[in-house]
């Protein structure tokens, strides 16, 4: 019978070793969103992620006891660990709008200041809670006559609680034995984490993160080793003088459907590209991409750094959001380095793939997002013809050389007929009408981007100032599972041993208007990483030691294909030690090299900005119900606040935004009282990326 109650005088112990887990996560995830009117939506939206945060507590507290002895002191180890991480996700989702993931910590690299963030963050409400609930559980532990003594546990209870702790720690990160994501229909959104945070959680979402700190360091780095590789590499040595435009334009989903034999376009969907092709340096690229994953081209491209050296399931890797926490050396910061402006031109949301924050790091100067573009759309995406026009405009206002990085969408993903208001291509041949309408489909969709490669060239070739394009194809477009089109097409073939190579080689081309023709080569292949230097060495352009390095090795190895490929191409391990040497030293280690050459803390530019600024208020007329701001730079995703209250408003595409204040929409104005207007742009989270000056509206 005593033994019976002194296991009852204990159970209040054991039941808060169930219950404080609980509460602990929902002051974490109501930390990481700031408020209760999100948590609650959480809570209602995605039930089981919930489960799967408190899991995570748990299997914490538990491994804690298990250690410890002591139930107290673990959640005050725990809370001490947690709340500061919550609280500073919290204050960078408001501020920056990203989470606070674990490569930030672990890579500790970010250049963002989460002082700054977290004052701006800590509200009255937000200490009051964490307060609140620190003072609760103190009362609780050392006021409640049954809980303020020390509670000794067993070492046998401390042994399940570990055995308990470990399962569910495996199971939580890698969905076994116990298959979580599988049980719960959880999913990741690789090219948006905030969406798996927001959906998923911030504890259980981050504990799925920690597989991307498994970067492992290559056999023999060190301050000597990349020292003695730099002593190696030849100088690639200017032969002009010259400072050309650097132009390169990325063609989303770009590949040659006419070499699909066993089809016929009604006309050449991509006469231009063709045409360029017989002339000027050209031929083929080996994305690591296939149907998706454009920032990762993009990484290998701007940056030279190599997609091959993240493993064996590089689809699952995203360095633009995971490994872009710090400068990195790339085309844009090369060109600055020597007087030109850098630009990035994407007509997608600034947010998408951590785009804000990747360009930054690269050096660019200015990123100029879909925020920031015009209505002019073809089916349900910007038109690449858009983009051109960005492109001119920006080039024309600088007074010197530009270096412009432009992404393309209108032939992005999906391609089911009736994308575009008409499709003018028609396909024949042995095939299904469904694949027939796709291939239709994105047959139009590439006419755009050609067009829109020739307005280019003939702009640029009526132009004195001495301009070099490189155009590529990112990666081949998915067209539905399992290869269904190009299987229905007979281009990919049961069990196809050229697979890989037939649906990863896109074309690119390298146009310019003051090389002579006996310079330029056709039909090469050449890895993303590798067309940086290219593009250098063709411009005349001083590169770095890395693009000194790259272009060197593309003349003995100009295409690197997946590891298990390496033999077929007669690649050993050893050709590429120096190269997956200097790429740790670039990303992940003490970037011995940047230093060694002087502009390890100068790529990031400090006059870096999103679009054109913020936008400024020249002028506010009342007139009967109509208010009139103008200012500059007005855009369609400007929106009139007044009082800090939005209105709806009209922009009339130039320099004006109106507001119907007769429309019951908007919110009355005292007509006795002096108003303050003001304009924001928001992205489409909600997240504000652009502020104006206040211009008083005297009362009337």
């Amino acid at each position: 019978m005593s033994t019976f109650l002194q296991a009852l005088k204990h159970l209040p112990s054991r039941i808060l070793i169930v219950v404080l887990p609980f509460l602990l996560m929902g002051l974490v995830e109501y930390l990481e969103r700031g408020s209760y009117v999100e948590l609650h939506r959480w809570v209602l939206s995605h039930p089981l992620s919930m489960v799967l945060a408190y899991f995570v507590v748990g299997t914490l507290y538990l491994f804690l006891i298990a250690a410890t002895g002591r139930y107290r002191l673990s959640f005050w180890l725990l809370c001490i660990v947690l709340l500061p991480l919550a609280a500073i996700s919290g204050s960078k989702l408001k501020a920056i709008g990203a989470p606070y993931y674990p490569w930030d910590l672990f890579f500790n690299n970010q250049i963002v200041e989460y002082r700054a963030f977290l004052k701006g963050f800590l509200s009255i409400n937000i200490m009051g809670t964490i307060l609140a609930f620190l003072l609760i559980v103190a009362l609780l532990f050392y006021l409640t006559p049954i809980l303020k003594k020390r509670i000794a546990f067993t070492w046998i209870e401390r042994g399940m609680y570990g055995v308990i702790a470990i399962v569910l720690a495996i199971s939580l990160y890698m969905d076994k034995p116990i298959p979580f994501m599988n049980l719960y229909g959880i999913y990741t959104v690789p090219w948006d984490q905030t969406i798996t945070y927001d959906e998923n959680g911030y504890l259980y979402s981050s504990v799925k993160m920690l597989g991307f700190l498994n970067v492992s360091k290559p056999a023999g780095y060190s301050k000597k080793a990349i020292n003695s590789i730099l002593a190696q590499i030849p100088e690639n040595k200017v032969a002009s003088d010259k400072k050309p435009n650097i132009i390169v334009m990325l063609g989303e989903s770009f590949m040659d459907p006419t070499q699909m034999s066993t089809i016929t376009f009604s006309r050449d969907p991509i006469p231009n590209l063709h045409k360029l092709q017989k002339t000027f340096t050209s031929g083929y690229m080996l994305s690591p991409q296939f149907g998706g994953s454009t920032a990762n081209v993009e990484f290998e491209v701007l940056s030279g750094n190599s997609m091959r050296f993240f493993g064996q399931s590089p689809d699952k890797i995203l360095p633009y959001i995971q490994y872009m926490n710090h400068g990195v050396d790339s085309l844009a910061s090369i060109a600055t380095r020597q007087g030109y402006t850098a630009t990035s031109i994407n007509p997608f949301f600034s947010y998408f793939f951590d785009s804000r924050k990747v360009y930054k790091h690269f050096g660019f100067s200015r990123f100029i997002a879909s925020e920031f573009f015009p209505n002019d759309f073809e089916g349900p995406n910007y038109a690449d013809r858009a983009v051109v026009k960005k492109i001119i405009e920006e080039t024309e206002k600088s007074s010197g050389p530009d270096f412009v990085f432009a992404n393309t969408m209108e032939n992005h993903h999906p391609y089911k007929p009736g994308k575009f208001a008409q499709n003018t291509i028609a396909v024949t041949g042995n095939i299904s009408s469904e694949s027939k309408g796709i291939l239709e489909t994105y047959a139009q969709g590439i006419s755009g981007t050609d067009k829109a490669l020739q307005t280019l060239v003939d702009y640029y070739s009526k132009k004195d100032e001495p301009t070099i394009i490189l155009f590529f194809g990112d990666h081949f477009p998915f067209f539905e599972n399992d290869y269904k089109v190009y299987r229905d097409a007979k281009y990919v073939l049961p069990n196809d041993p050229d697979l890989y190579t037939k649906t990863h080689y896109t074309p690119f081309l390298i146009w310019n208007n003051f090389l002579p023709a006996d310079q330029e080569k056709r039909d090469l292949k050449l890895s993303p990483a590798f067309l940086g230097p290219k593009l250098l060495h063709m411009a005349g352009i001083q590169g770095s030691y890395y693009t000194d390095y790259l272009y060197g090795l593309s003349q003995k190895i100009p295409v690197i294909p997946p590891s298990e490929m390496w033999a077929s191409y007669g690649i050993k391990e050893s050709d590429l030690a120096n190269y997956e040497l200097l790429q740790y030293d670039n990303l992940f280690g003490s970037r011995y090299g940047y230093e060694a050459k002087g502009f390890k803390d100068t790529i990031v530019q400090p006059a870096y900005i999103l679009g054109y600024g913020d936008p400024v208020i020249t002028k506010v007329l009342l007139s009967e119900h109509t208010l009139k701001v103008t200012g500059t730079p007005f855009y369609s995703s400007c929106n009139v606040y007044i009082d800090g209250q939005s209105f709806k408003s009209n922009f009339d595409g130039e320099d004006t935004l109106y507001v119907d204040l007769s429309d019951t929409a908007n919110p009355l104005l005292e007509a006795d009282k002096t108003h303050q207007v003001e304009v924001r742009i928001y992205d489409d989270k909600k997240m504000k990326i652009g502020q104006s000056n206040f211009y008083p509206l005297p009362a009337s």
